[in-house]
């Protein structure tokens, strides 16, 4: 029995030494990892770190919903069956000319074996570019696109809708604007110990996150190219019963999502926002929804067949939502009245105010705040009228997210954030 419990513990040893080995070897070629030349951002994450630091969560938690399955299922394929190589730690960049995609650059280890798993997953998707060179184009969904051939697999993560590929045939051609990330000048911090990794080459911005069983923690800096004023103002708001708490007193130009987003919304151009916007925005989504009552004429015939005018209300259940601005005429005039819900706007003290609620208000104060820029999101309370999927699983799990930022001096803030599940 003594000889048998030898046996049984020197092959544990034995097996947990060759998988320790494994993973400091994963670890140690994650440097050999190729990203582009030009690239002006880093974003990483550690593949392996993530699992072993979590792999109690993954085996207790339970799957709440039907799709978790078919998910786990894909995955696992994707890692085992794929034919690509998974490094230890993934990294995904961009460029100046491509700054609202992400790619990565992974090596092909079967590529039979890759292009079995995508024409089985995807075969609307599938289509090749070239036969003689094995290159073959995958779509997957409006957001990712990928292009493989025999040697490596290219894929871009898009932040809008794109269709083209001409970027992904021009990186997987010119090899030669590769470089290893270990060689990447400029980035001095993106080899990060941490699970999540976002670093910009101007140093503007630099995020790592930690991600636990319960809980991911946030921590960065931001170099911003405009003085934030010292004395900091937000509008007066109920912050209670709150689904979402958002609010910004950072210069546009420093937040380009945001001014891309500014610039739908309201149709200003670049130019006309920064002639207009005050640099203060905030937004509130409140956990209860109010009704909106919405008259239609129709028109009805009497008996001797004449056309009779009829109104009809109708009352829709909304998201009660208020969002304000410094106040400014060429605002208020491109703010639109209806954006799926219909809007009322108006003044309030130094505010413009619109928001789906017919409760006007007159006048507000200002509060001091600690935050320049400050969000929460508490998904429980999530509206139920905005139903993508990706809102159904945060929802389904309790997820609150809270990002916040203080100031070091008028051009630095540190960054404080924590996402509970």
């Amino acid at each position: 029995m003594k000889r048998i419990a030898i046996i049984i513990s020197s092959l544990l040893f034995l097996i947990c030494a060759l998988c320790w080995t494994v993973y400091m070897v994963r670890k140690n070629n994650i440097e050999k990892q190729y990203v582009s030349k030009e690239s002006t951002s880093v974003l990483s994450i550690a593949v392996d770190d993530l699992l072993l630091n979590n792999i109690s969560s993954m085996l207790s938690k339970g799957d709440q919903s039907p799709d978790v399955p078919s998910k786990k299922t894909w995955i696992k394929s994707l890692i085992l069956d794929a034919g690509i190589s998974i490094p230890a730690r993934i990294f995904l960049f961009n460029t100046a000319a491509n700054k609202n995609q992400f790619y990565g650059i992974l090596a092909i280890k079967n590529y039979e074996d890759c292009f079995s798993f995508f024409a089985n997953h995807y075969p609307k998707g599938i289509k090749f570019i070239n036969k003689e060179k094995g290159i073959v184009s995958v779509i997957i969904g409006k957001y990712i696109q990928i292009l493989f051939d025999r040697n490596h697999f290219i894929y871009k993560i898009a932040l809008d809708n794109s269709s083209e590929n001409a970027d992904l045939e021009s990186l997987l051609q010119h090899s030669h604007t590769w470089t290893q990330i270990g060689d990447l000048k400029g980035f001095e911090h993106v080899l990060s110990k941490k699970h999540i990794n976002y670093v910009q080459k101007d140093k503007s911005l630099k995020i790592e996150a930690s991600i636990g069983k319960n809980k991911t923690e946030i921590d960065g800096e931001w170099l911003l190219s405009h003085d934030i004023d010292q004395e900091l103002q937000i509008r007066a708001m109920d912050t209670t019963d709150q689904t979402l708490a958002f609010w910004s007193l950072v210069h546009l130009k420093d937040i380009p999502i945001l001014a891309h987003v500014m610039n739908k919304y309201t149709g200003l151009s670049e130019a006309q926002l920064a002639d207009n916007y005050s640099n203060y925005f905030d937004l509130q989504v409140k956990a209860n929804p109010i009704t909106q009552r919405d008259t239609s004429i129709t028109y009805e015939y009497d008996e001797d067949f004449n056309a009779v005018e009829a109104k009809k209300i109708q009352e829709l259940r909304v998201p009660h939502i208020i969002q304000a601005w410094k106040y400014n005429k060429s605002l208020e005039e491109s703010l639109p009245n209806n954006m799926f819900y219909q809007f009322h706007k108006m003044k309030a003290g130094q505010y413009l105010l619109q928001t789906t609620s017919d409760n006007l208000i007159n006048q507000i104060e200002s509060r001091p705040t600690l935050y320049p820029f400050y969000c929460f999101i508490d998904f429980e309370t999530w509206p139920e009228e905005w139903k993508l999927s990706i809102f159904k699983n945060l929802k389904d799990n309790k997820v609150q997210a809270t990002i916040m930022t203080t100031l070091q001096d008028q051009k630095k803030l540190s960054i404080k954030g924590q996402i509970n599940y």
